[in-house]
């Protein structure tokens, strides 16, 4: 049986038997440190995140499309490549060409519109290296355009 002055030592002693922290320091200091890292990145995620992005697509496939107009002088050009609206070049001088990738499901067109001195221009338009069609704009503000049916690859 304990004495009264063994019982009152074991009482008012503030720290762990002995063994106790060497033994367990290693696992607390892990722990905090893992709880610590956690923590930053959570934070580093939290701040560095754009919630308006739009989430990550895999790109359209696309087809290369070969725009050409031929002519003198300039002409107003307008053609179809990634985004579903046009893209206009003013007074393109002649003769002009523009290779683009057009994504699968999208019609590749070519438009030309002459300017007020007229003349002659001549569009043309080739899929994966393939002629499609050929259209002629004549005289002043004349117009021509081009477009054909975008095939599926075949492989």
């Amino acid at each position: 049986m304990p004495t009264a002055t063994t019982a009152e030592a074991e009482t008012d002693n503030p720290h762990p038997p002995t063994g106790f922290l060497p033994r367990h320091r290693r696992t607390l200091t892990a722990a905090l440190t893992a709880t610590g890292l956690a923590a930053a990145a959570l934070l580093g995620y939290t701040l560095t995140r754009d919630d308006d992005a739009p989430p990550e697509q895999r790109p359209a496939p696309t087809a290369p499309v070969t725009y050409t107009v031929d002519g003198q002088g300039t002409a107003q050009i307008t053609y179809v490549a990634r985004s579903t609206t046009g893209t206009t070049v003013q007074e393109a001088a002649l003769p002009w060409r523009k290779s683009v990738r057009v994504p699968l499901g999208q019609t590749p067109t070519i438009t030309l519109v002459l300017p007020d001195d007229g003349s002659e221009a001549t569009c043309t338009l080739a899929i994966r290296g393939n002629h499609t069609q050929r259209s002629t704009a004549t005289g002043p503000h004349g117009r021509a355009t081009c477009s054909a049916e975008l095939p599926r690859q075949d492989r």
